[in-house]
């Protein structure tokens, strides 16, 4: 029994300890900044070379999807299509690939579902 309960309290305690350091971690240091929301990309009418996406903004989202199309060969943008919340655009890729930014400043690759 004194073994146990030893082993008891000594969880007790680390777990009371580590609350508050638990909380301090899930609070992030600078308010998040995000101005567009992350895209929702789908395949539709598949060709032999290319393929058209239809893009919309994330279930959820109050804010609109930036979406850029990007040249494989030649790795030029185009200029970036702004998707509003509930709008759905259709784009043809043949030789490109679709990235996204949250935040103007970095661009990922979209992944197409």
């Amino acid at each position: 029994m004194g073994r146990s309960f030893r082993l008891r309290a000594a969880l007790l305690m680390g777990a009371a300890l580590s609350l508050p350091a638990l909380a301090a971690l899930n609070v992030p240091a600078n308010p998040p900044s995000d101005f567009f929301c992350q895209p929702l990309v789908f395949r539709d009418q598949v060709l032999g070379i290319g393929y058209q996406a239809v893009i919309r903004a994330a279930p959820g989202c109050q804010k609109p999807a930036l979406v850029r199309k990007e040249n494989f060969f030649t790795g030029s943008t185009e200029p970036p299509l702004l998707i509003p919340v509930g709008e759905v655009r259709r784009v043809w890729l043949f030789t490109h690939r679709l990235t996204y930014t949250l935040d103007r400043q970095t661009w990922r690759r979209a992944v197409v579902r």
